[in-house]
């Protein structure tokens, strides 16, 4: 969630495979499941709460129905659902979020910007699990351009100016304080791909479902060790 998100996060998977683990046929790669699903609009209108909930507690139930080991989920804003979505299966399910509060501390940062959907900045999901750190969010005016830059994004329309906006935002928000900026919409990052600046979401999330996959020892001929 969306689609594009989910499909750079698959292609990152399989990148951190080959280029740290060498891996090179079929059976070096870890088996992927992947349930694409069409939750009601959580960007602009984020009203359907129950319906959203619904179908976030049959995918993962679907997910466990077919044997995963356990679920990682590329979007931000539905970590506002995690608990429950934990309490209905038996498999751990990663948080983008908790991965990413967990990497700006390991960086020691004392005070991070984020940028995302609305229900992700309402919500607080990043606040809530910060701390101490001081976690500094775009005014109303910016919060609106950021909006329409990931509706953009969703429908496969990324513009060289919104990329600009972005990273006006970002310098902003690093005028602010900000040591780093956290992309916190899985979108965001198929704008902004590399920065210095930012923090991607997607590749946080991306090597610890490798690492979850690959014991210390790494990966053996003909295969990677689960």
């Amino acid at each position: 969630m969306g689609p594009e998100a989910t499909a750079e996060l698959y292609l990152r998977i399989i990148q951190i495979f080959q280029t740290k683990y060498g891996a090179k046929y079929d059976n070096d790669f870890p088996e992927i499941v992947i349930i694409n699903l069409p939750i009601p609009d959580v960007v602009e209108n984020p009203e359907q709460e129950e319906k959203v909930k619904e179908l976030l507690m049959d995918g993962v139930q679907r997910l466990v129905s077919l044997g995963v080991d356990f679920i990682a989920i590329p979007c931000n804003t539905v970590n506002y659902y995690l608990p429950e979505m934990r309490m209905a299966v038996s498999v751990p399910i990663i948080s983008i979020v908790e991965e990413t509060v967990r990497e700006v501390k390991k960086l020691g940062l004392d005070k991070v910007g984020l940028v995302g959907t609305e229900m992700t900045i309402n919500t607080n999901i990043y606040g809530n699990l910060l701390g101490d750190i001081v976690l500094i969010i775009p005014d109303s005016t910016q919060q609106k351009k950021t909006t329409r830059i990931i509706l953009r994004i969703l429908s496969g329309d990324k513009k060289k100016e919104d990329r600009q906006v972005l990273m006006e935002i970002t310098k902003t928000l690093k005028l602010e304080h900000a040591r780093k900026v956290i992309l916190g919409c899985t979108e965001l990052p198929l704008l902004i791909r590399k920065s210095k600046d930012t923090i991607n979401t997607i590749d946080i999330l991306a090597r610890t479902v490798v690492e979850k996959c690959v014991k210390p020892s790494g990966l053996k001929t003909g295969g990677f060790e689960k």
